[in-house]
C-alpha cells in the first residue's frame, strides 16, 4: 500500500504561494477550531490545483502591472503639451496587435494547462492502489458517511487513512449539497439522485475542516465536516472501534439511559446497532461518544451540549429537524445523556 505521495502525477512547476494567498482571503470557521485554507492542500490533487492556482495568480499581476505600466507611460508622455492642445494620436499597428495577441495566447495556454490538470486529478487510481470507498450522503442538515466495504456508518466526523487513494461516491438525500474540504484541494457537489465521484490520496495525518458549499436551507452554514486523517494502523485501529457493537451501559445511571431511548421516540430516527433502535432519519449514534462535535460542528461533543440539544435542538441549531424533548424529566435526561456519551 503506498504511503506517500504519488511519483508517477504530473506536477505544475510551483509558483509562490503568496500569489494564492494575495488573491483571496481565508473564511474562518466559529465552531470547528481552524480556518478552511485551501492554500496548504494534504493531498496530490490539491497540490496540483493549488500550483496552478498560483500560476494563474502570477501570470494576472504580471499582466496587470504591464498595462498599468504602459497605461502610466501613453498618459505622461502623450499628454496635452498647452490647456486645449489636442492629445497626440497616432496609428500604432503592432502595438495593437500586441495587445491583442498577448492575452489571447495567455487564455489560450492557461486552457490547455487547465485541461491537463481536469484529466490528472480526475484520473482514477491504479487497482493495485486499493483505493477507499467512503460514500458521502448529504442531508439537511449534516453528513453521513458509509464505508461499505468496512460495515461502517458514521456522521460527520471522517476518517481517512494517509498514503491510500480514497474514493469518494457523493450524492445528497434531499436537496443539493457541496461537499468540500479545502485541504483537499476539490469541491464536488451532492445532488439526489446522482452520484458523483471524487478520488483523493491524503498525505498528512491531522484534523481538518470542510463545509457544504452549496446553500441548503436554514443550517446550510452550520453543516460542517470533520476530516481525522490517520496513519494506516489508527485507521485501522478505528475501523475495529466502529464494527463492534454499541458499548454496553457501565453504570445504573446509564442503564437507565439506554431504557429512556429505547422507550421514546428517538429510535424512529436514530440507530443504535445491537439495539432495536435502527432508524434511518437522522445519524447513526452506535459511537457517538467517540466523536468530537455535535449538530454537524455546531457545538462540541460535551455532556452539557448534548444535554442542550436533546432538550431543545431549535435552541442550538434552529431549524433542525430534530423535535424538542421538553416532557423528559431532569433524571432521565442525565440518565440519557449517560448512555449516549458512553457509546464510544
Amino acid at each position: 500500500m503506498p504511503t506517500g505521495p504519488n511519483p508517477t502525477r504530473r506536477r505544475l512547476p510551483r509558483g509562490p504561494r503568496w500569489a494564492a494567498v494575495l488573491a483571496a482571503g481565508l473564511v474562518a470557521t466559529p465552531a470547528c477550531t481552524g480556518r478552511l485554507d485551501g492554500y496548504d492542500p494534504v493531498t496530490s490533487q490539491g497540490e496540483t490545483i493549488t500550483d496552478l492556482f498560483s500560476l494563474t495568480n502570477v501570470l494576472g499581476l504580471l499582466v496587470a502591472l504591464l498595462v498599468a505600466g504602459v497605461l502610466g507611460y501613453v498618459l505622461l508622455r502623450y499628454r496635452a503639451r498647452r490647456p486645449g492642445e489636442p492629445s497626440r494620436v497616432h496609428e500604432h499597428r503592432a502595438l495593437e496587435i500586441t495587445w491583442t495577441a498577448t492575452p489571447a495566447v495567455l487564455l489560450a495556454g492557461l486552457f490547455v494547462v487547465t485541461v491537463l490538470v481536469m484529466v490528472d486529478v480526475d484520473e482514477d487510481p491504479p487497482p493495485a492502489e486499493n483505493p477507499l470507498l467512503v460514500q458521502v450522503v448529504g442531508n439537511n442538515w449534516w453528513w453521513e458517511f458509509r464505508y461499505p466495504e468496512l460495515g461502517v456508518v458514521t456522521a460527520n466526523e471522517l476518517h481517512v487513512p494517509v498514503g491510500r487513494p480514497i474514493r469518494f461516491e457523493i450524492t445528497g438525500d434531499d436537496v443539493i449539497h457541496s461537499f468540500w474540504v479545502p485541504r483537499f484541494g476539490r469541491k464536488m457537489d451532492a445532488i439526489p439522485g446522482r452520484t458523483n465521484v471524487m478520488t483523493v490520496t491524503v498525505e498528512e495525518p491531522g484534523t481538518y475542516q470542510g463545509a457544504c458549499t452549496e446553500f441548503c436551507g436554514l443550517q446550510h452554514a452550520w453543516m460542517r465536516i470533520l476530516v481525522v486523517a490517520q496513519t494506516p494502523q489508527e485507521f485501522q485501529a478505528w475501523v475495529a472501534l466502529q464494527q463492534a457493537p454499541a458499548r454496553a451501559p457501565q453504570s445504573d445511571v446509564a442503564l437507565q439511559g439506554r431504557a429512556v431511548f429505547l422507550r421514546n421516540t428517538c429510535i424512529n430516527c436514530h440507530a443504535i446497532q445491537g439495539t432495536i433502535a435502527q432508524g434511518q432519519v437522522g445519524p447513526d449514534l452506535t459511537h457517538l461518544g467517540s466523536r468530537q462535535i455535535l449538530g454537524a460542528g455546531v457545538v462540541p461533543n460535551t455532556p452539557e451540549n448534548l444535554k442542550r440539544f436533546i432538550r431543545n435542538a431549535q435552541e442550538v441549531k434552529p431549524g433542525v429537524l430534530m423535535p424538542q424533548f421538553q416532557t423528559l424529566s431532569d433524571e432521565d435526561l442525565e440518565a440519557l445523556v449517560a448512555y449516549l456519551e458512553g457509546l464510544e
